[in-house]
């Protein structure tokens, strides 16, 4: 068992040594970040001979039922998926004796940096990130899950273009939230999620919805910018607190779609909008 150290609220992190071997081929480089329940490293793989991320259970937490369902998520919602807004599943070992995934390295920093380091985004740069965004749920919708977590500390940003990352809290459309434990971030959360209600896709436009707004600039709409009152209308849509006045995940891309110039849309101009899930017209789940 690799050696254990204590966090700032004294509780137990591993304290791998450099180059010291989580598991087969994976070497420890440097910890990333700590979670309740999951921590991650980036690790030195020696059989694909680069850097990836292992996240793992806690020390006090590798027997944890749910720290091993927050990693049995990341699998079902990344597992054989290639995208570029998404992270790859590279490995799951979830009945190891500490259990872990793996997972691509996203060489970047997350949103939540660099607005602390740079500030607000003009609106082109917003609607872009929006675009990428909502493109990223789009497979993870079609297999009945959500994210719940969309926050600017969950993106990454790899050469300009946002990455979706952490999906612990991912939960199947449908589900039901148990009373006063919702899923989520207190202040990122749609109400209904902290109202523990059902589990939905406007869950997740809300999420992008308010990342988005945190990202404009608190500056009074130019009234003779077209572009501009279409973006703030469509994050004002999507932030509404009555889940049923909020776009569906399709409508906010067509929204967002229109919003953009041709030539800076990260799709092309003649393809369509994806096909709706039998849930996209409602926001309370599959049938």
């Amino acid at each position: 068992m690799a050696a254990i150290a204590l966090d700032d609220d004294q509780l137990p992190v591993w304290a791998y040594a450099p180059g010291e071997e989580i598991a087969d081929g994976l070497h420890a480089w440097e910890r990333l970040g700590v979670g309740h329940r999951c921590e991650t490293w980036l690790v030195w793989s020696a059989t694909l001979w680069s850097p990836v991320v292992i996240k793992s259970a806690r020390p006090h937490q590798i027997h944890h039922p749910r720290a091993i369902q927050s990693l049995e998520r990341e699998v079902r919602a990344l597992d054989g998926l290639v995208h570029p807004n998404l992270p790859r599943l590279i490995r799951a070992a979830i009945q190891h004796s500490v259990p872990y995934v793996v997972l691509e390295y996203v060489d970047g920093l997350t949103l939540d940096d660099e607005l602390d380091q740079h500030g607000t985004l003009d609106d082109r740069s917003v609607a872009l990130l929006g675009a990428h965004l909502l493109a990223a749920l789009v497979p993870i919708h079609r297999r009945g899950l959500t994210h719940l977590d969309i926050k600017p500390e969950n993106i990454l940003i790899r050469d300009g273009r946002p990455v979706l990352a952490d999906f612990g809290s991912a939960r199947r459309i449908g589900t039901e939230q148990p009373p006063g434990r919702p899923v989520g971030t207190l202040g990122w959360a749609a109400p209904e999620m902290e109202a523990c209600e059902p589990i939905s896709p406007a869950m997740d436009v809300f999420g992008i919805g308010t990342v988005l707004a945190a990202c404009l600039a608190p500056t009074a709409v130019d009234p003779t910018s077209r572009f501009s009152r279409h973006l703030r209308g469509l994050v004002d849509a999507m932030i509404a607190e009555d889940p049923a006045l909020r776009p569906t995940l399709n409508t906010a891309i067509t929204r967002i779609a229109a919003t953009l110039p041709a030539r800076d849309r990260p799709w092309p101009s003649w393809t369509a909008t994806p096909e709706p899930e039998p849930w996209d017209n409602s926001n309370e789940g599959p049938p």
